[in-house]
């Protein structure tokens, strides 16, 4: 008499992406979620710290290139290329 073998990848476990699928939906009913005012107040929060930072930049890079521009190379005025 004949035995059936499973032919498997060694390491793999049994199941593949049908298990996997029902796995991962356990696995997220079991987080917490934010209320939807959480979400809204850190998206929120996070545009306005990023307008800041951006804010920032954008001036040290203007006095960085000022300096460099009327202090370093003594020209009144970055010049445009041609």
């Amino acid at each position: 008499m004949a035995t059936r073998t499973v032919d498997r990848t060694p390491g793999r476990p049994a199941g593949g992406v049908v298990r996997f699928t029902q796995e991962a939906w356990q696995e997220l009913a079991k987080v917490t979620w934010p209320t939807r005012e959480t979400v809204i107040r850190f998206t929120v929060l996070v545009l306005i710290i990023s307008a800041v930072i951006a804010g920032y930049i954008f001036v040290v890079d203007n006095i960085f290139t000022a300096t460099i521009t009327r202090g370093i190379l003594g020209s009144p005025e970055a010049t445009p290329v041609p």
